[in-house]
């Protein structure tokens, strides 16, 4: 039984593979073949982690058949996403923006550089010192300890502004400037919060991601660029856990910590092996409720009963504070169950062509580039922690980006009008 499931995630990895390779010579960079990627990597790679710590280590697996089903919803959840992928609007005429005025955007990466930085330096300032030397646990910056936790959610707009800048001038000085600048501010953050790893990681992927669209790196230093972010990830992980590991064991937690941080696969089993109270549509609905300050809701739930938080409390009983992720296909399990993954990976399809089509409108334009591109985030959450929680995410995110656009427009016009 074991063998047939090798050889079914063998020919699942090969069908999308050979659709991510045929699709990238039609059409070249596309955010359909970054959801691709990435939803290969989430459901699939972490497969042979998981066989060879249960092979070395007596590692515990899921039942064999419930990784059967685990594979088979994953291909077959691809395949639905790929079927309305093709099927939304691909005979459409996508017209191209016009000239961008560079004033206009280079205001706007101003103001959104300013965000970020100034987020920083007030949490910093309401915290007194940088959390990682402060807190005992990494679960402990959900606690009370830390202060303003809230303008976490504001240093991503940091990178939006470099993108801004180099694609303004895709230079290759202009790309190192993107990596030194987004790598400082991403370890600084990563101090501050106490082992936040995503601004750090988000600035290397995306300098990569920009180098490969303007050609000053070839596929062969993509690959190296990614097993080294593997690696790093790994080191920042055991330095935020505090974790000291030698020999084998430590060859065990590199397995598990890998496969945890990008393929978080096995909670799709752990939601489908438990008895599920469907939630509907509302995780959605909820997932806004942390964007609503407790001065304005003073009945506000303390638990945000959000797909991460149902997984998480409900079924793992874990309540350290933490959120694991249910992934794309589990919170859409927790939401409706299999007809759900049908229907939500059909809406997933039609959302990336928008993304697409949006992204091929806006070539002349910095401002809409950046604006695709640094939802690159976004994406990851959408695949990896659930549709609840991109949703949410992505509209705080456009709103702010929004607002920065017309503050700098106002003040361009002002600015005109003067003189």
């Amino acid at each position: 039984m074991l063998a047939g499931l090798i050889l079914f995630y063998v020919i699942a990895i090969s069908v999308l593979v050979w659709i991510i390779q045929r699709d990238y010579r039609q059409q070249g960079f596309s955010f359909h073949l970054l959801f691709s990627g990435i939803y290969l990597i989430t459901f699939f790679g972490g497969f042979p982690f998981s066989m060879t710590m249960a092979e070395l280590f007596e590692y515990r697996l899921p039942a064999i058949s419930m990784l059967w089903n685990i594979l088979a919803i994953a291909l077959g959840g691809y395949l639905i996403y790929y079927v309305s992928y093709l099927y939304i609007g691909r005979n459409k005429q996508i017209p191209r923006y016009a000239v961008e005025v560079k004033s206009l955007a280079n205001l706007t990466a101003w103001i959104l550089m300013t965000i970020a930085i100034l987020s920083l330096l007030v949490f910093m300032l309401l915290n007194q010192e940088l959390l990682l030397f402060k807190l005992e646990k990494y679960s402990h910056i959900f606690s009370a300890q830390v202060s303003g936790v809230a303008l976490k959610r504001f240093f991503y707009f940091l990178l939006p502004a470099l993108l801004i800048w180099f694609f303004l001038k895709p230079t290759k000085e202009s790309w190192w400037l993107f990596l030194v600048a987004g790598m400082t501010f991403g370890v600084l953050s990563y101090l501050a919060v106490g082992g936040t790893r995503a601004n750090l990681a988000l600035a290397f992927v995306m300098f990569m991601l920009l180098g490969y669209l303007q050609r000053f790196l070839s596929f062969k230093w993509l690959v190296r660029a990614g097993l080294l972010t593997v690696i790093a990830m790994f080191l920042l992980a055991l330095w935020r856990y505090r974790l000291n590991v030698q020999g084998s064991e430590a060859f065990y937690t590199f397995l598990y910590l890998t496969r945890d941080t990008f393929s978080p696969w096995e909670n799709v089993a752990k939601i489908m092996d438990a008895e599920i109270e469907f939630q509907g549509l509302m995780p959605i609905v909820r997932d806004f409720y942390v964007y609503i300050p407790q001065s304005l809701w003073e009945e506000r739930p303390d638990i945000v009963w959000n797909t991460a938080n149902y997984f998480t409390k409900s079924v793992l009983g874990n309540f350290s504070g933490l959120a694991m992720s249910p992934t794309l296909l589990g919170s859409f399990y927790i939401m409706g169950g299999i007809p759900m993954i049908a229907i939500g990976m059909a809406v997933v399809g039609g959302l990336i062509r928008i993304f697409d089509n949006f992204f091929a409108y806006g070539k002349n334009s910095a401002v809409i580039q950046s604006y695709c591109l640094a939802n690159l985030f976004n994406l990851i959450v959408l695949i990896r922690e659930g549709i609840d929680a991109f949703i949410s995410r992505f509209c705080f995110f456009s709103v702010i980006f929004v607002f920065a656009y017309i503050v700098a427009y106002l003040i361009n016009r002002v600015r005109e009008w003067y003189e």
